[in-house]
């Protein structure tokens, strides 16, 4: 029985030791500088990529990590009286460096960084398009912290200006813009002025979405948090319907949605569209001004 006790001790020990890396936090070790990303990302889209380093696009990697950053800033951005990043997230399947290059030429004429986040990556496993299947960071307080890191990796290189950085969804990202809301003002930074959300209604049946909506958190835990919610009515999943129902969610939380807007696009209309993302400039902009 005595030796049963102790094989099963040293299993267990084995295990923890063989399966800590996977549940230790993704930040924890420093993040540095790399030509390309560990998961073959680049290569799935070697055009973009190319553009996007031909452009500046740096990548940040986080050692021994699949998760990574790219950041892009513009010139001159020291000399800037304002340093604002705008925090991107790509949708299911997404390339962080694509997701990247939708924002480029707006970024570039308003003269704010982009810090676009990897937090999906593939997998050995295809679909049944022949594609590889991905995996994502499942706990949106990893996904928060690694942005943190990546915030603050800026902050000590180019000075960010504290609390006037916005944050930007896409479809599967979209959905958790209520959950992102709640983390930066409620256990965060207060980084964020802003949160976009595009072609992705809130996830109800996220678990920090569903501690918000049974009153964990507070009766009103957004108050004070604006939104810009974009849906495309020829989007038969996450389009107008999808959106509305986000604003009452949002609002019933306390947040404020000062800009719903439903275009006649389908999904990714608001990536595609400078129209709509300088609508967001300029609600990101008045809401760091009238600060």
């Amino acid at each position: 029985m005595a030796k049963n006790k102790i094989m099963v001790l040293i299993i267990l020990q084995l295990f923890i030791l063989l399966t800590a890396p996977l549940f230790y936090p993704i930040y924890a070790a420093g993040l540095y500088e790399s030509n390309k990303d560990l998961t073959g990302i680049a290569e799935s889209e070697p055009k973009i990529y190319q553009q996007m380093v031909d452009a500046g696009a740096k990548t940040l990697i986080v050692k021994g990590r699949k998760p990574f950053l790219v950041y892009w800033i513009p010139k001159n951005f020291n000399s800037l009286p304002k340093h604002r990043i705008l925090v991107v997230m790509h949708g299911t399947n997404g390339n962080a460096y694509h997701h990247l290059s939708n924002f480029l030429n707006t970024a570039k004429e308003y003269r704010f960084g982009i810090l676009s986040v990897q937090w999906g990556w593939p997998t050995n496993r295809r679909g049944v398009t022949g594609k590889p299947q991905y995996r994502y960071i499942q706990d949106v307080r990893k996904t928060y912290t690694l942005i943190d890191a990546g915030l603050m990796y800026l902050s000590q290189r180019y000075g960010i200006t504290q609390g006037e950085s916005a944050w930007q969804g896409f479809s599967r990202s979209s959905t958790q813009c209520a959950v992102f809301a709640h983390l930066d003002k409620n256990e965060g930074k207060k980084y964020f002025d802003l949160f976009i959300a595009a072609s992705g209604g809130i996830g109800e049946n996220l678990p920090i979405m569903r501690e918000l909506l049974s009153g964990k958190h507070g009766v009103k835990p957004l108050k004070d948090q604006h939104f810009y919610l974009w849906g495309g009515k020829r989007d038969l999943r996450h389009g107008e319907e999808s959106m509305r129902r986000s604003q009452a969610i949002i609002e019933q939380l306390g947040g404020t949605v000062d800009i719903l807007r439903i275009g006649s696009e389908g999904h990714g209309g608001f990536n595609h569209n400078r129209q709509y993302q300088e609508e967001a400039w300029r609600l990101w902009d008045s809401l760091c001004k009238g600060k």
